[in-house]
């Protein structure tokens, strides 16, 4: 089984511990296929090339032993002033953090602002299904009508994630619906890899037959 984990933390990032290297050589420990790494937008700032080209080395550094990725967590309260959205055309993919935070923006705005973005595109940190109630929407369809991903984050810290685990009725209306999805572990420093919450999240989208994003 392939699997994939597309949301890391470096010290690119103000609460990220490791350098993008020591980040990448701890998945290849753990045998992952596909690494992501997803450092905060507002952290990064103006440094966007420079984050850039240091993940694009990686990836040719590590080519023959993993696949490297590179995102972008962006955050959503609000939407950053600073950020050049043309920047991030040449990434693989952006994270939207947090849409279901009352101090997010309005969701209304971020969906035509979200269209602005040629990159893949997802929600990271979202209870999918409460945004879904807040808004009276069909997430799901809107999802799959807009190309937008939903991240299991299996870091520990998101309630969402367990009740997907144990709630057959929303594994059925994600598995029907044939929105993308991904596998996250939010790691911002190596000793906490939570791998085997990793793999099990990875076996769970292999089971729903969903589509896999890389």
């Amino acid at each position: 089984m392939r699997t994939i984990d597309l949301h890391n933390h470096t010290t690119f990032s103000y609460d990220g511990t490791n350098t993008p290297e020591e980040i990448i050589e701890n998945a290849i420990a753990h045998s992952i296929d596909v690494i992501g790494i997803s450092d905060h937008q507002f952290s990064i700032g103006g440094d966007l090339s420079e984050y850039i080209g240091r993940i694009r080395a990686c990836g040719e550094k590590y080519r023959d032993k993993i696949r490297v990725l590179c995102g972008l967590e962006i955050g959503t309260r609000p939407a950053p002033e600073d950020l050049n959205i043309r920047d991030t055309d040449v990434l693989d993919y952006v994270l939207f953090e947090s849409l279901d935070d009352e101090r997010a923006m309005d969701f209304k705005d971020f969906l035509a602002w979200q269209r602005n973005f040629h990159c893949k595109k997802g929600f990271a940190h979202t209870d999918i299904f409460r945004l879904g109630e807040r808004y009276g929407l069909d997430m799901l369809a809107l999802m799959r009508a807009e190309g937008l991903f939903w991240e299991l984050n299996v870091s520990g810290n998101y309630s969402y994630y367990y009740d997907f685990l144990t709630n057959d009725k929303k594994r059925a209306a994600v598995q029907k619906s044939g929105v993308t999805v991904s596998i996250g572990s939010d790691t911002h420093w190596t000793e906490e890899y939570r791998f085997r919450q990793l793999r099990r999240a990875n076996e769970l989208i292999l089971g729903l037959g969903n589509p896999v994003l890389f």
